[in-house]
């Protein structure tokens, strides 16, 4: 609905709008030779700059005005000195800025107004990321504010070439939702098909990173996400300089970014503060990590139940003798095990951090010792369990889908024995090729190899050779616009 240019309908239209809002704000005054509006919401909005840089320059003004056109012109260019002004031509524009901390004027004649970034919200201070934690580099996150997160990475990518584009989104509720990128770095194709998708999103309002993940990812029958998270500015800056794309919503402390590869689950950032030669034996100790966590469990039942030709004879008394006493096979006490864990784990995250701490600790001692003492389940499959999780929270970004496929795994094992864990992992290997997000291989640079690309995936070469190098993301889909 536009804004009127009669001062009495804007008023009661207001009033009406807000009539149950406590924290709506609305002064009239008069300006020059003529009456306006100026409202705001309270708590969202400096009251000092309201007084000192609006409601002073306003109320002091004594000059008459031809027109109101004229009038609002003055306002816009000499009465108030504010950096950041929009003009606003319908009350849905108005309502929105009145959301975001700006302080809209309205005066009598005209069906315009202009809205005055003055905002004075009480904002959350940079702290140390803690789901991306690192012992070397820089310690500061992401916060709930989009625009303290584009100055964070404004601060990190001092060039021109960075380009923060701000639109709205939600049917109901708008959201500020910024898209950032290099345009000297990014291919033009992968900006218009993220943009498009984020249009396309059919929501009635974004409140978290994860409802426009699911637009961003075409592959929504893997069991792989193609959209990368972060909550550091210094690993998001690294991404845009590789040609990705990043949105940042506005309310949510991290920022998501496309297309995200297979291979960049296994790198770190303590990874380029580190030794080259300790970076590299890492990165291959979280791939070897990925197969023990995904594979053991399931390789486990298959050998104990159909191959035990091919556990030494030592051993396998050993775990004959425990699993003889239970009273159930091993895939079902393989799956039990595990589904007991991920109750456990997920317990002690919902619960209070002082009290889910010890929750999950106390609860993984007794009920462990306790159910192996009474026979329900053998020491060797609580090891395998426990060797099996400790290396899942190695490669965190992979866990929920390691945490799916490993009962799979089970199953298969426990039907079908190595041959069912070999079926599924071909199967597995093939889904993972057969993933191209906004046309880069999900598998780059392992399939189709990239040997140029290869120094900074299985391992980190020194940074002489990877500053020569400067990979793009688009160069790994084989076509890349030209810049």
């Amino acid at each position: 609905m536009n804004i009127y240019d009669d001062y009495e309908l804007n008023r009661l239209t207001l009033e009406d709008d807000f009539k149950d809002s406590s924290d709506f704000l609305l002064k009239e005054i008069i300006t020059g030779n003529n009456k306006a509006l100026v409202c705001g919401m309270d708590g969202l909005i400096d009251s000092l700059q309201l007084s000192q840089m609006i409601m002073k320059p306003l109320l002091e003004c004594k000059k008459s005005f031809d027109s109101s056109v004229q009038q609002l012109e003055y306002i816009k260019t000499e009465a108030v000195h504010c950096i950041e002004q929009k003009s606003v031509k319908t009350f849905e524009d108005a309502y929105y800025f009145l959301s975001s901390g700006f302080a809209v004027v309205i005066i009598d004649g005209i069906g315009e107004a202009l809205a005055f970034g003055i905002q004075g919200w009480t904002r959350r201070d940079t702290s140390e990321a803690k789901t991306e934690a690192n012992v070397k580099g820089a310690k500061e996150c992401f916060v709930e504010s989009i625009n303290d997160n584009k100055a964070l990475l404004r601060k990190r990518l001092k060039t021109y070439h960075l380009k923060q584009k701000q639109i709205k989104l939600g049917s109901s509720v708008s959201t500020p939702v910024a898209l950032c990128y290099l345009d000297n770095r990014a291919d033009k194709s992968t900006i218009k098909a993220v943009e498009q998708r984020l249009k396309d999103a059919d929501l009635s309002t974004v409140s978290d990173y994860g409802e426009l993940s699911a637009f961003l990812d075409s592959n929504i029958k893997s069991f792989f996400t193609a959209v990368g998270n972060t909550e550091r500015p210094d690993v998001l800056a690294s991404k845009l300089l590789e040609g990705r794309v990043a949105v940042m919503v506005e309310g949510s402390p991290f920022v998501i970014y496309v297309p995200y590869l297979f291979s960049d689950n296994f790198s770190a950032a303590d990874d380029y503060d580190n030794q080259p030669i300790f970076a590299g034996f890492m990165r291959l100790l979280r791939y070897f990590s990925f197969v023990v966590s995904l594979l053991l469990p399931g390789l486990f039942v298959a050998v104990g139940t159909y191959h035990q030709e091919l556990i030494p004879t030592n051993l396998l008394f050993l775990i004959a003798s425990n699993e003889a006493a239970t009273p159930f096979s091993l895939a079902t006490e393989a799956v039990f095990v595990h589904l007991l864990y991920e109750i456990m784990r997920e317990s002690g995250l919902r619960l209070p951090e002082n009290i889910g701490h010890a929750v999950s600790i106390i609860g993984g001692i007794v009920i462990g010792d306790a159910a192996v003492s009474a026979g329900i389940i053998g020491a060797p499959m609580l090891i395998v369990i426990a060797v099996t999780a400790i290396s899942s929270y190695v490669i965190y970004p992979l866990y929920e889908s390691i945490a799916v496929l490993r009962i799979i795994f089970i199953f298969a094992g426990g039907l079908l024995g190595i041959y069912g864990i070999m079926l599924l992992s071909a199967v597995l290997f093939c889904n993972i090729c057969a993933l191209s997000p906004l046309g880069v291989p999900y598998s780059a640079p392992f399939s189709p190899l990239s040997f140029h690309s290869l120094g900074d995936v299985l391992v980190r070469e020194n940074w002489k050779k990877l500053s020569r190098r400067k990979v793009r993301i688009g160069e790994l889909e084989g076509v890349s616009d030209e810049q």
